[in-house]
Order: structure tokens, then C-alpha cells, then sequence
């Protein structure tokens, strides 16, 4: 078998804290253009015995990252193990993206410098003949994703991508609980950022499955504080803003939510927002929050003013990501929460700093209706029901009925308190010290939402059963009305007609200007 791929992987890890031995050893390579080196298990046991020589005690965990080509987009990745195992198992899907294990390419083992046989048993899937501690493999991330896959899973283009160790490692590695020393190699033009902690020759972790590398021919970072937290800026390309405009709106949606919670964030948080590729405009957006990293991807082709204002938006949700569910320790699906609830507080929040007008504030919760009375599962399933299905046939009731749950616990609650109370007050004792623990996420959340007197119903009516919600005579007392549109119109929330003072104190409570 052919060495030059893995003279490719190795050369491309020059100048990243190799020893001076590692280095002659590829130059050795490159005199003899790998001649008389006939099999893989040769060269593997070779490099492995120097890469590693007095470096695994050091680390449970060492990971080495090399990219040999963007095009087409392939990644060799050299694994030590603090512990010897004879299954490797890689995720084959996340976040709705199968596949995944039908990625992974050409693994070869070794144990005490002989090549150990490894077997393929399904896509993602391999078992050694005897336990190991060292394998080495590729990682093919050719082709292109849909967009609204590219924030979740690995991935590369001629500009950059992003490294996520989550689908890049086995389980093993991921689920070690040890710490982890990761090394990663680009091509000469790029750089690396990441959201965990680096050391003068790799990044260190505890959660490898939680870490994310951004890498590119442009990467920068900026770093601001926010609050008692330092908050970063990774970014790749070009934006029509300057990297202090998008600093700014973290900055101040980490402070408000940290007001919100009670709760500083544990880690310093980290953005990284990456173009979608194309010519494509805001509107267009995926993202997701992984430990203390937001990764947004969003369409920049457009006026400085139009992608900050939707970036922005984005913003108040994944941000708020960063504590729910990135803080909680809660066990169990509860996707009807931290994704509807969220989506909620995070339109009240973009409402209270003014990225949004009332107005679109209500024209959202009518749109989200409209979405939700056409979903086929309407009054076929609870919320902890489609929680449990989100990634099959449900995403849209999580999202879509978990967020009008929450605008009807919202106004419910400042009904029955005279607007001294609303879902602030749910998060702010989610996150009472010594609060949740690591109980069940269903049961935690619902005795909250039902401590109110007014409120005792409500997990049994919105959450555990599969009634549809009805929201007409919900939004009498606030002065609202739904106005059904024609065929092929949406519905309208609005303003009552003839208003009294009980209904105009309820909309100032929810933040009418009126």
C-alpha cells in the first residue's frame, strides 16, 4: 500500500510542537519517497512509535488532526488511548444527519509496534483481533452538505470548515472522561481557533465531544468581556460588519441572560460564525450551541444593516443555548424546553433590547400558530412525546408548540400576578443553587412551571397531554385577537378595538408602548 497520503498527513504537521526526531523521520520519507516501505502497518508502526514516544503518559486522551487535502476533503487522524480496546465504534448520526460512519476510511491499529488486523463490521463500526491502544484512520468529508446541516457536523471547502470531535472520534474517546491533548494540522495558508483551551503545542479538553475547531485561509478572533466573562469572536471570510459590531450584541445578551438566570456561565463562551456558502442572503441561517461554542452559519450577502439585524436575532436564541441546556445537568429529552421555551425567551428578549418592534413580536407568535395547526401530529402527540421523536417526525410541533406554551404560560402568569411575575421567574429558579441536580429534566421543569397556585394545571394540560392549544380566548384579557387570513394569507395578531385600562396595562406589561 501506497505511503504518500500519510506523507502528506505527516508533512502538513511540521512546525506544529513535533520533536526534531519526528521531523528527520519525514525527511527520511521524502529522500526515499517512501521506497521500500510495501505495507502501511510498517510506516504506522514507525511514526507511531516516535509521535508518541514519552507523550501518552502525559495525556489520557492524544488526538492528531491532519488535513490531507480540501479538495477532495480528507482528514487522517492519529489516536492514543489511555486504555487498550478492541471496538471502535463512530457516530453514525446527529442532529437529523445520518451517515456519518460511512465516512470513516481505511483504519489500521498497532500494539507494541507490530500492525494489528482491524475488521469492519458496519459502516462507522470495527473490531481489532487483539486490544489496542493506537489506530490511525481517514476521515472523508467530500461532498457538500445542505446548508442547514453545516452546523452540526464536520466538514470542509477550498475556504475552510469546521472539525468537530464528536463525529470525528470513536466512542471511546469521546466517552473516556479523561482529559484529552489534541493536535491540529493545516495546510501552510490556514489557521486554527477552537473553543477550548490551548496550550503552547495543542489544545486540552475534558469533553472532547463538546470541542469544535474552526479552521480556514482567514480565521481571526476578537475578545471582549462580558460581564465577569471574557466572550470571543472566531470568524472566517468576509462580512459586511466589523467584528466589533457582532461583540457588541453577544456582549449584551450575555449580560441580560445572565440577569435572567442568576446563573454566570461556567466557561468563557465562544462565537464562531462562518459565511453559508453561495450567494446567499441572511434570511438563510443554521446553528447550533455545543458546550460553550455558538456556531452560526448565515447567508452575508447583504447590506451591513439587513445581516446584522437577522444575525442578531439569532443571537437571543443560541446564546441563551449557553445555559439551557449547555448549564443543566438535567437527564431525558426535553427538546420541548430548551428549543420551544427558548425560542420564546429569546423573541422577549430581541423584543426588550429593541432588535424587534411589538409588532413583529406579534406577527411571530401568528406565524408560529399557523405553522403549528397545520402540523399532521397537532392532537396526536404531548410535547414530551414529540420530544422523544424530534429527530424522526416531530421538529416542528417541538419547536412550534413548545414556543406557544410558552407565550401562554407567559401571559397566564402575569395575568394571575398583575405582571409582578413571567417565564423569567422559571429560569431564575432552573438555575437556584443546588436546584436541578441531575434529576429528570420532565419532572424538574414541570414542578417549576406548576409552583404558581394559578399555574397547578398547566404541565398536565400543555406538556404531558395531547390537547391542541387554542389561543382566541386566551388573548381577550390582552387586548389581542387573532384576524384569520384569506386563503393563502396568514394570520394576524392584533390590537383589540376599544381597549379598557386592565387591557392596556396587560400590553405594557408585555412591552406595547401604547
Amino acid at each position: 500500500m501506497a505511503c504518500q497520503p500519510l506523507l502528506r498527513a505527516m508533512s502538513a504537521l511540521e512546525g506544529q510542537g513535533y520533536s526534531q526526531r519526528n521531523l528527520g523521520f519525514m525527511r527520511f520519507l521524502r529522500r526515499k519517497n517512501c521506497r521500500g516501505v510495501s505495507q502501511l502497518g510498517a510506516l504506522l508502526s514507525a511514526f507511531f512509535a516516535l509521535s508518541w514516544a514519552g507523550q501518552v503518559h502525559a495525556q489520557n486522551i492524544r488526538a492528531e488532526i491532519a488535513i490531507l487535502s480540501n479538495a477532495p476533503a480528507r482528514v487522517r487522524i492519529q489516536l492514543a488511548l489511555p486504555h487498550p480496546t478492541s471496538v471502535f465504534s463512530f457516530r453514525n448520526s446527529y442532529a437529523g444527519v445520518l451517515g456519518l460512519g460511512e465516512r470513516i476510511e481505511h483504519l489500521d491499529a498497532e500494539l507494541d509496534g507490530t500492525t494489528v488486523s482491524a475488521k469492519k463490521l458496519a459502516p462507522g463500526e470495527y473490531e481489532t483481533d487483539r486490544k489496542v491502544t493506537r489506530i490511525i484512520y481517514e476521515v472523508n468529508l467530500n461532498g457538500p452538505l445542505p446548508p442547514a446541516q453545516m452546523s452540526h457536523v464536520s466538514w470542509l471547502n477550498n475556504n475552510g470548515g469546521l472539525l468537530m470531535l464528536s463525529d470525528l472520534l470513536p466512542r471511546a474517546a469521546r466517552e473516556s472522561g479523561g482529559d484529552a491533548s489534541i493536535l491540529v494540522a493545516v495546510p501552510s495558508h490556514w489557521s486554527v481557533d477552537s473553543n477550548v483551551s490551548r496550550t503552547e503545542n495543542a489544545y486540552q479538553t475534558v469533553n472532547p465531544d463538546k470541542a469544535v475547531f474552526l479552521v480556514g485561509s482567514s480565521v481571526r478572533r476578537k475578545i471582549g468581556r462580558a460581564g465577569a466573562t471574557n466572550f470571543s469572536v472566531v470568524t472566517l471570510g468576509k462580512w459586511p460588519f466589523a467584528d466589533d459590531d457582532v461583540l457588541k450584541i453577544g456582549r449584551k445578551l450575555i449580560e441580560e441572560y445572565t440577569k435572567v438566570t442568576g446563573h454566570p456561565l461556567k466557561s468563557d463562551p465562544v462565537l464562531m460564525l462562518l459565511p453559508l456558502p453561495g450567494e446567499i442572503g441572511p434570511e438563510r441561517w443554521t446553528a447550533e450551541t455545543r458546550g460553550n461554542a455558538v456556531v452560526i452559519l448565515i447567508g452575508s450577502q447583504a447590506k451591513r444593516k439587513q445581516v446584522l439585524a437577522k444575525l442578531g436575532i439569532v443571537l437571543t436564541h443560541e446564546i441563551f443555548h449557553l445555559w439551557v441546556p449547555n448549564e443543566l445537568t438535567l437527564a431525558g429529552d426535553y427538546d420541548w424546553f430548551f428549543e420551544g421555551f427558548t425560542l420564546y425567551q429569546a423573541l422577549r428578549m430581541a423584543l426588550r433590547l429593541k432588535l424587534i418592534s411589538f409588532g413583529t413580536y406579534l406577527d411571530t407568535i401568528a406565524r408560529v400558530y399557523d405553522s403549528y395547526l397545520t402540523s399532521p401530529e397537532v392532537d396526536r402527540l404531548s410535547l414530551i412525546e414529540a420530544s422523544e421523536r424530534r429527530w424522526t417526525s416531530s421538529s416542528a410541533l417541538v419547536y412550534d408548540k413548545g414556543m406557544l406554551a410558552a407565550f401562554v404560560y407567559d401571559l397566564a402568569l402575569r395575568s394571575a400576578t398583575d405582571c409582578e411575575r413571567s417565564l423569567n421567574e422559571v429560569y431564575r429558579q432552573l438555575f437556584r443553587p443546588g436546584g436541578t441536580g441531575q434529576g429528570s429534566a420532565n419532572e424538574t421543569i414541570i414542578g417549576i412551571l406548576t409552583g404558581p397556585a394559578a399555574m397547578n394545571s398547566f404541565g398536565r394540560e400543555y406538556v404531558e397531554t395531547a390537547g391542541r392549544i387554542n389561543l382566541q380566548p386566551i388573548l381577550s384579557s390582552y387586548g389581542l385577537q387573532l384576524r384569520p387570513g384569506a386563503l393563502g394569507q396568514v394570520t394576524k395578531l392584533v390590537l383589540a378595538n376599544n381597549l379598557n385600562n386592565v387591557q392596556r396595562k396587560a400590553l405594557r406589561c408585555l412591552g406595547h408602548g401604547g
